[in-house]
């Protein structure tokens, strides 16, 4: 990658020191400085993942490789596929042929799991819970290229082998975006069952990671100063983990969403702590669009903006928001250009002319990055020169471009990695705390 198709900056090169005194300022602003714009990736960075297996029993060695290619005289290109499907096969037969999950047990993983689902392992609930594989179509275009005679194994066998051969080497699992599998889903099954699905695993969630803990005490910070106005978080999240850092805190926010319909409306709930909470529901819920939306309160608080909807318990699946499938997108930036917006106004107001720090996203699909051109014509209409941050692990050409374009420097680390260093300049009023560590 080169710095000159995009700014990233890495290891020792990312200024730390300055950045927790963006969180954390010493000046009695009543402006934060920055928008926190929270992607899956914060949910689940604190998860532990299982790494690649280690090669035990060994693996056939270079004299059985090469006789089992010298029965079939290939050369070039077919000898080289070859060797390496002989490699893939020893893979398949380490890995038990009974380890396939069932719908049942994805469910159940996922609900046990601390930590809420990623996109690849949301896609592999729903594929299975609708028992769709685009492997088979594969399996059926390979078998119409061969004799029948020459194929032993059904297309059942070959379809779990092409599983495994996924699941083994981590390429094409799964084979569908997210955003695919549930419009099948919900072709086949209906939207109260897509959502009452996502509820059911999301429910079990309660843990904050410490990108939420940490930005909670930045919000808490800034909510201490005399006059400050309100701190806004924007997540494309449906998980709570950033209001249960919050509730630890007994930082008072508001959650706004919007409900789905042909004209949108907003949705907000209050945490127990905010002094005229059954007011504002009275007031507010459910009766104005978008870009009629402002809030007048006795009091500043926190607001997380939650773009693709909210599954809280306090939210019925009639009061349902959430933006998942090629549909919900579709129908997200239609309205994107009509009159009564997809943003609140209350929203806009707060992140006007203020920069982005984007934590636990790729940018690289085209659903987030159409948000984006959204949030950011909303946040600077005129124009001006604000650059935004991204915390990315790896950065693609294809991603690059696009930082490049949109004024975006890249943080290349881990998001753990980078809200350590930033715990770790913390100023010595909030390195006491225990909270974010």
């Amino acid at each position: 990658m080169s710095s000159a198709i995009a700014d990233i900056v890495s290891g020792k090169q990312i200024p730390y020191s300055r950045l927790a005194g963006q969180l954390f300022s010493e000046e009695f602003e009543t402006e934060q400085k920055f928008i926190p714009f929270l992607g899956a990736g914060v949910s689940i960075s604190d998860r532990k993942f299982t790494g690649i297996r280690s090669l035990k029993p060994p693996p056939p060695d270079r004299p059985e490789i090469d006789a089992a290619l010298a029965c079939l005289r290939l050369t070039g290109k077919g000898k080289t596929f070859l060797e390496l499907a002989i490699l893939l096969a020893y893979l398949i037969e380490l890995e038990d042929t009974n380890t396939l999950e069932t719908a049942d047990d994805v469910k159940r993983r996922l609900k046990e799991e601390t930590y809420p689902p990623s996109a690849a392992e949301l896609s592999q609930l729903f594929g299975t819970s609708s028992q769709y594989s685009s492997f088979a179509h594969i399996v059926r275009a390979l078998r119409r290229l061969f004799p029948e005679q020459l194929m032993t194994a059904n297309e059942e066998e070959q379809i779990a082998t092409l599983q495994l051969l996924a699941k083994v080497t981590r390429i094409a699992n799964p084979p569908e975006p997210l955003t695919s599998i549930t419009s099948y889903f919900e072709k086949l099954l209906g939207r109260r069952d897509m959502w009452d699905l996502l509820r059911e695993i999301f429910q079990t969630k309660t843990v904050p990671t410490q990108t939420h803990r940490l930005l909670a005490e930045a919000a808490k910070d800034h909510l201490d100063k005399p006059g400050a106005r309100d701190y806004l978080i924007i997540t494309t999240n449906y998980d709570c983990l950033m209001e249960s850092a919050l509730d630890t805190l007994a930082v008072p926010y508001v959650v706004l969403t919007t409900k789905r319909g042909s004209v949108p409306t907003v949705l907000l709930r209050c945490s127990k702590n905010v002094r005229d909470r059954d007011a504002l529901r009275k007031r507010y819920w459910n009766t104005r669009n978008p870009s009629n939306f402002t809030m007048i309160k006795s009091e500043s608080v926190v607001i997380i903006y939650k773009i693709h909807g909210c599954l809280s318990s306090e939210f019925d699946y009639d009061d349902e928001g959430v933006v998942i499938s090629d549909n919900d997108y579709v129908d997200y930036v239609s309205h994107m250009g009509k009159q009564e917006g997809v943003i609140p106004a209350h929203v806009s107001e707060l992140m006007l002319e203020k920069p982005f720090w984007f934590l636990g996203y790729s940018l690289s699909d085209w659903n987030v990055r159409s948000i984006y051109e959204t949030i950011k014509s909303k946040s600077n209409p005129d124009g001006k020169e604000i650059k935004d941050y991204s915390v990315m692990y790896s950065v693609g050409d294809f991603e690059s471009l696009f930082f490049r374009k949109n004024n975006i420097t890249i943080f290349q680390a881990a998001l753990r990695e980078f809200v350590e260093g930033i715990v770790a300049n913390l100023p010595e009023r909030i390195r006491s705390s225990p909270y974010p560590k």
